[in-house]
């Protein structure tokens, strides 16, 4: 498998460590690459260099919340073949079939035990055709 970058938009630092724990135990070839909300990610996402195989976004952070960054990434065109997944602690179902309105590409609760997150982003990454 190529490299590819995983890009997490999250306000939780903490969040940010175990996520790229994950990764990084699960595929060594993936740069992590974070934005502490959404006006950074939306600034990150300004670069035309900058081009993540695949975005997760946490939904509940401040100054924009994760409904409204997708809102604004599915308006730009280089990213509509990028997939992007909602990455919570809440999984409530109106939440999801928000996200899904709004084109997410799936959703994914954080798990407390890291190896069913592991299993999960294997799941996930696998199907990207790199």
């Amino acid at each position: 498998m190529q490299k590819i970058t995983v890009f997490l938009i999250d306000d939780d630092v903490d969040d940010q460590e175990i996520f790229a724990f994950i990764l990084s135990d699960a595929f060594p070839q993936v740069d992590c690459v974070f934005a502490n909300d959404g006006l950074d990610a939306l600034e990150k996402l300004q670069d035309v260099s900058f081009n993540p195989g695949i975005i997760f976004i946490d939904i509940n952070m401040p100054r924009m919340n994760g409904l409204e960054i997708l809102k604004e990434i599915k308006k730009v065109k280089r990213f509509s073949k990028t997939p992007v997944y909602m990455y919570s602690t809440s999984n409530e179902n109106k939440v999801v079939e928000q996200s899904r309105e709004l084109g997410a590409t799936g959703f994914i609760k954080k798990h407390i035990d890291t190896d069913v997150a592991k299993e999960e982003f294997q799941h996930i990454i696998a199907k990207l055709k790199l």
